[in-house]
């Protein structure tokens, strides 16, 4: 697969004190991450420095707790309707064990994916109800089922639905519906998975009761998140933190078992995200796919050893089998795949008769990430004749709109803008796969096409070499930083790291043993390219190359880390820039009136420099600033636009007094309907690149808002420190990117 490689600057608002404190290699990929300030890059790398956020935050979760106390009181019965993937039974299993042990009466149930699909299924649900449950606890499902949930709520049983998938208008009619997605899109808590959200739900019954220990739950809300690839970001980030040290030293005999067997027991110390992602989760969700979910629930509920070991053990086989069945989709597949044009399709819709549905997902991912393009694979079931599908899609394609726009071609579909489900009658999968594959075309750009490797961290190993350093020692150093950020995941993926100029002489090639994979031997560290064997010849022979890679744990243990290449490429004539910074005087009139002799030079007092190409600079300029740039990047733009040698500090910030006012004037042009970037800019005097980026005056209170709490800070920043420390920022912006391998940003 060719890559096209974004080597990504430095942003401007970079600040040396994160290099300083944590190293400046993780220093960039942090700023890169948009954490700019100390106590951003602090509350991301360390939990203790995080503020969780009040469960009451989330809609409808104080109304859900005084029903469900009620419903303890009463002693009615209460019924958990779960889901059979990892996210659904970490969460169904985390509120049986916490409800049980609060003394509420309580069971649960899960669909069966092969005949039953997500969510409330009719004839299910009127067996749970005559069994008499009371009280309907939906997670990680729910949203997509208002006629079932109408039905229950006609016989009496209140529902309440803990999800987060898509919101439909008008949301099902539930007794409560507790879902992130009802949050404004910077919340905290906006990317809760389906066990997040019952977790924060088991949380506040803690604490209504009175009751301590809510966190031993905690490694089971690892184990889902991971699983269900939410983004490690905010809420989700720190209970990973936490749960991840909680799995450690688990006490649930399940998971202790399945823990020790995917490390054939040699694991030691804390698991990491990946741990969960390639050895764990595959376990719990082969369950799942190819059986009954609900043996995964009494796995990780159990407090018998002996049947986790047994159940553990049916896990593993399955999930043996659930490979095989997926190289067989995948074997088939590929035939239907080369007789495309993908250039011009852009999307990958097939069917095929005896594929197992409960793989596809895989099988579909595999795909997605191979050709670039959204795919969507449809088991035909002729028996039933119905259709089952999943999807998985690509970076800015949203399944979920995709399958919208198809609904009344199917039969029931629904999931996550990257990965969802649907069912269809196959006397209409013709024209499903025709309208879908036409709808998920639109939503693909060229650009998306062209796979982008982002590269966070560009090192030139030969410039290290002519400097005398120890090369294996600075990758080492590279890698302890990185391991900063960990946990590694969705939103927060493991830095790409390009080695570039990677001459002959230092590096040996070679493959593996039965030559399906290539090596590159760099002293005493070995990076692996998987699936690349057959390319030996054609590396060995050229004089240098670029090696894009992801530093890993190694898990044999031999070394204390290996690399896994992502793409290679010829070396050109690429090399790490020299870089000369003129020396900045900064002349301090913050405090003090600023001489006549000073009101004739270049002045920036908001407005854009009359820099055109009539305009000529004197040879020795200087910049007053009358004004505080709005943000970093400003000030960044405005020091290379003009490279002054000589910075004269007479500013102040904006009058944020204003501020009411000018966002009252916003508001009311949006309800006139003059929504014109310029002409609110000039209303209200904030910068008219802010208000482009809002589609309305909707978002005035999340997007708009944050850009103005960030120039606050800055402004403040700007108001209080050094001369000196202004002058070591100007001097960091007045840079090209200060590549790390020849760089400091100290």
């Amino acid at each position: 697969m060719e890559y096209r490689w974004d080597l990504l600057s430095t942003p401007p608002q970079f600040d040396p004190e994160l290099s300083r404190e944590y190293g400046k290699y993780a220093a960039k990929v942090l700023a890169l991450r948009g954490l700019h300030s100390r106590e951003q890059a602090r509350a991301f790398v360390d939990p203790n420095r995080y503020s969780p956020t009040p469960a009451e935050s989330l809609p409808d979760l104080e109304r859900a707790v005084a029903r469900l106390l009620e419903a303890r009181e009463k002693g009615e019965t209460l019924c958990i309707w779960g889901d059979f993937d990892c996210d659904g039974v970490t969460a169904t299993s985390l509120l049986l064990s916490a409800l049980q042990t609060l003394g509420f009466r309580v069971q649960f149930t899960l669909p069966l994916r092969s005949s039953e699909g997500h969510g409330l299924n009719p004839q299910r649900l009127q067996q749970v109800l005559a069994q008499g449950c009371q009280v309907l606890l939906t997670v990680d499902c729910g949203m997509g089922n208002a006629a079932e949930i109408a039905a229950a709520q006609a016989q009496g049983v209140d529902v309440i639905v803990a999800d987060h998938h898509t919101l439909p208008d008008p949301l099902p009619p539930a007794y409560a519906v507790i879902n992130p997605l009802r949050l404004p899109e910077d919340h905290p808590l906006r990317f809760l998975p389906g066990v997040g959200v019952a977790y924060k739900l088991t949380e506040a019954l803690y604490q209504a009761l009175g009751i301590p220990g809510v966190e031993e739950h905690l490694d089971l809300v690892a184990v889902g998140i991971v699983a269900d690839v939410a983004v490690l970001q905010r809420e989700c980030r720190y209970l990973v933190q936490r749960g991840l040290v909680r799995l450690a030293k688990t006490q649930r005999p399940g998971l202790r078992v399945l823990l020790d067997w995917v490390s054939n027991g040699q694991s030691s110390g804390m698991p990491t995200a990946q741990d969960i992602a390639f050895r764990l989760a595959p376990k719990l969700n082969a369950i799942g796919r190819l059986d009954d979910a609900s043996l995964a629930v009494e796995l990780l509920t159990t407090s018998d050893p002996q049947r986790a070991q047994t159940l553990v053990e049916h896990f593993v086989a399955l999930n043996e089998e659930c490979r095989q069945l997926t190289q067989q989709v995948l074997q088939e597949v590929s035939q239907q795949v080369e007789s495309l044009d993908l250039a011009r399709e852009r999307a990958i819709v097939l069917a095929g008769s005896g594929w197992n549905a409960g793989v596809l997902g895989i099988a579909a991912a595999r795909l997605a990430e191979q050709y670039a393009c959204p795919t969507v694979l449809i088991a035909k079931d002729e028996r039933r004749g119905r259709g089952y599908g999943s999807g998985r899609s690509i970076p800015g394609v949203n399944l979920v709109e995709a399958i919208e726009a198809v609904r009344p071609l199917l039969l029931g579909g629904g999931g996550h803008p990257m990965a969802a489900g649907i069912q269809v009658e196959l006397s209409c999968l013709a024209a499903v796969q025709l309208a879908l594959r036409r709808e998920l075309a639109a939503r693909v750009s060229p650009d998306q096409q062209a796979r982008a490797l982002a590269v966070e961290i560009v090192i030139d190993w030969e410039l290290l070499a002519s400097q005398g350093r120890d090369r294996v020692a600075e990758l080492d150093e590279v890698y302890r930083q990185l391991q900063l950020l960990q946990p590694l995941g969705h939103g927060n993926p493991n830095p790409v790291v390009a080695l570039m100029n990677v001459r002959r002489g230092s590096v040996r090639l070679g493959v593996s043993q039965k030559g399906r994979h290539l090596k590159f031997e760099l002293g005493s560290r070995t990076l692996w390219f998987w699936e690349a064997g057959e390319e030996l010849e054609r590396w060995q022979e050229c004089r240098a190359l670029d090696i894009a890679l992801q530093l890993e744990a190694d898990a044999q243990g031999k070394q204390p880390w290996q690399g896994k290449v992502l793409a290679v490429r010829p070396s050109g004539n690429w090399q790490a820039p020299t870089v000369f910074v003129p020396s900045l005087q900064i002349r301090d009139y913050r405090q003090r009136p600023l001489p006549d002799s000073l009101k004739g030079v270049l002045c920036y007092d908001g407005q854009a420099l009359p820099l055109d190409q009539d305009f000529l600079l004197p040879t020795k300029t200087a910049l007053l600033l009358a004004r505080w740039p709005w943000l970093p990047a400003d000030l960044a733009q405005l020091l290379q636009q003009v490279q002054p040698q000589t910075l004269i500090l007479a500013a102040s910030g904006h009058r944020w007094e204003r501020l009411p006012h000018q966002i009252a004037q916003l508001q009311e042009l949006g309800r006139t309907g003059r929504w014109d970037p310029h002409v609110l800019a000039a209303v209200t005097g904030l910068p008219w690149q802010w208000l482009a980026e809002l589609e309305g005056p909707e978002q005035i209170p999340t997007r708009l808002l944050g850009r103005i709490q960030e120039s606050q800070a800055f402004h403040r920043w700007l108001d209080e420190v050094s001369a000196a420390q202004i002058a070591q920022l100007c001097q960091r912006l007045l840079q090209p990117d200060p590549l790390p391998a020849v760089f400091s940003p100290k």
